[in-house]
């Protein structure tokens, strides 16, 4: 773990690098600023995370900060693994993140396993999760394909990492994902998943880019640490209506590229209060422009003689209150992809109108179209029940057929996977169901979702509708026989569960 000694701090610390830039039209802004129209600083945080130049300043300051803690020490990142170029056309090229870290890259793999499956060989057990009767419910647990390399990208559900971050033990987690920033408000649900998912113990190190969001988020959080954790309301998270024919906002698929910056640590939290930053950033400053010196970033920091005889501090200045423009070419960039966007997806909508004119036998044999969306059919296995008094009913377990772009898929899905493990029932019938899918392929894996059937060729596709149709007709009767008895263990669980005292409603006995 990380080495705190020098620092006199107690709990996790949280630094965010950021500052000002001058990006690729010329115009330049703060990325702490708030940019107009942007209320989750989508902007300024995809131009730091894809940026070089923010990456070279993080990765200067954490090899130092791992240095300091020890040979086995690394870096979980969480979220971009590439940056962005301009080429000379305007248009954007992506180059791997592997190339620019120092000591090596490799992934750490998180997964977790159905009911009572064991990890695979190989893996580390990180958490058992368990229902509201103690039923196992699963396994977290984590691989690391490279252990000597001290940058980890990590591949899986980072959802678990509130179950698996102390285990698995990163020095420091380098988070440039937008999971926990984008939309919506920043109430104490959202500062409870940001502390048991970000910050993994005492001495953690957490490092962010620097937007106005980011910010926001941090301030919050402390705040609401000082206010004892107060439990947000029931369903306090605000819902936005998601109109699925509104065109897409051209501001999520803007990405201004800094072409100059005056990136450092602007933010740094220690012992749950804000800090001065400047010291901190010019000893990184100083270590990455002196890399012969073998001084612990935290003992230049921490001891008053080195800070006064090496460091040249600098206050670090305000960033500005006004909103910053988007910049006009990482817009017309964003206008050309929304563009792209929608007439792809006028050519969907016209392909999939022409191919719902073959669902007629499916139909016959009860496969649905929802209201609304195409390409989309569902056949319920069961009669509709509610999951919970009061609930809408609907089927404990359905068939779902969806058409992509270039290929089709079959999937079965149970509304109560928490209590029926549909991932081990498909599995144990896997020579039938592969029987089921011939000549096209039956992947299952280990998935709410199992997928049963899978073949080539989707709305892009010139495809004889008719006839896979007519395979898929003949296909419905062997997988209803197929799954006649997963329809009996929802049927029995879902009697089993409706048993319960009220108070266990289901969504405080969910596995987590």
């Amino acid at each position: 773990m990380s080495d705190h000694r020098h620092t006199g701090s107690t709990g996790p610390t949280i630094i965010l690098i950021g500052g000002p830039m001058t990006v690729d039209d010329g115009s330049s802004l703060d990325s702490r600023q708030p940019v107009a129209g942007d209320p989750t600083s989508h902007v300024t945080q995809a131009g730091l995370a894809t940026s070089l130049l923010w990456w070279l300043t993080a990765s200067s300051l954490v090899g130092r900060l791992l240095d300091s803690a020890g040979e086995s020490a690394f870096a979980l990142l969480v979220g971009q693994r590439s940056v962005v170029e301009l080429r000379h056309d305007g248009s954007l090229r992506r180059t791997g993140l592997r190339a620019l870290l120092p000591g090596g890259t490799t992934e750490l793999e998180l997964i977790r396993t159905s009911f009572d499956e064991p990890l695979p060989d190989s893996y580390t057990e990180a958490h058992r999760l368990a229902s509201w009767n103690g039923t196992v419910m699963g396994t977290v647990g984590f691989k690391t394909r490279a252990p000597n390399h001290r940058w980890r990208f990590l591949k899986g559900n980072e959802f678990y990492l509130d179950k698996a971050g102390e285990k698995i033990g990163a020095s420091i987690l380098i988070d440039t994902s937008e999971t926990l920033t984008h939309g919506g408000d920043l109430l104490p649900d959202r500062y409870a998943d940001f502390e048991k998912r970000r910050l993994m113990g005492d001495n953690s190190i957490l490092v962010m880019p620097h937007t106005h969001r980011s910010e926001s988020l941090v301030r919050g959080y402390l705040a609401w640490v000082r206010d004892g954790r107060p439990v947000a309301e029931k369903f306090s998270t605000q819902v936005t209506s998601w109109d699925p024919t509104a065109p897409p906002n051209p501001v999520h698929y803007t990405c201004p590229v800094p072409v100059e910056a005056q990136f450092g640590v602007t933010g740094l939290v220690q012992g749950g209060e804000w800090r001065d930053p400047s010291d901190l950033e010019a000893a990184r400053a100083l270590l990455q422009a002196r890399y012969d010196l073998k001084i612990g970033i935290w003992d230049l920091v921490g001891n008053p003689t080195l800070r006064s005889a090496l460091l040249s501090s600098t206050p670090q200045a305000p960033a500005p209150e006004e909103a910053a423009a988007v910049p006009a070419a990482a817009a017309r960039r964003a206008q050309k992809r929304v563009a792209a966007r929608a007439a792809e997806k006028a050519e969907a909508e016209r392909s999939l109108d022409q191919i719902a004119a073959f669902f007629g036998p499916l139909e016959v044999l009860g496969w649905k179209r929802p209201l609304e969306g195409r390409g989309f059919m569902h056949l319920p296995l069961t009669d509709d029940y509610p999951r919970w008094p009061g609930d809408d009913p609907s089927p404990l377990a359905q068939l779902e057929f969806e058409v992509g772009k270039r290929q089709s898929t079959v999937r079965v899905f149970t509304i109560l996977y928490n209590q029926v493990d549909i991932s081990r029932y498909v599995t144990d019938r896997r020579e039938t169901l592969e029987d089921i899918a011939v000549p096209d392929r039956c992947p299952l894996g280990a998935n709410p979702r199992p997928i049963l059937w899978r073949a080539p060729g989707g709305w892009a596709d010139d495809i004889d509708w008719p006839q896979r149709i007519a395979a898929l007709s003949e296909r419905t009767f062997r997988w209803r026989a197929a799954l006649h008895d997963l329809c009996g263990q929802c049927r029995r669980a879902h009697a089993k569960k409706f048993q319960r005292p009220h108070h266990n409603h289901p969504e405080n006995s969910s596995a987590q």
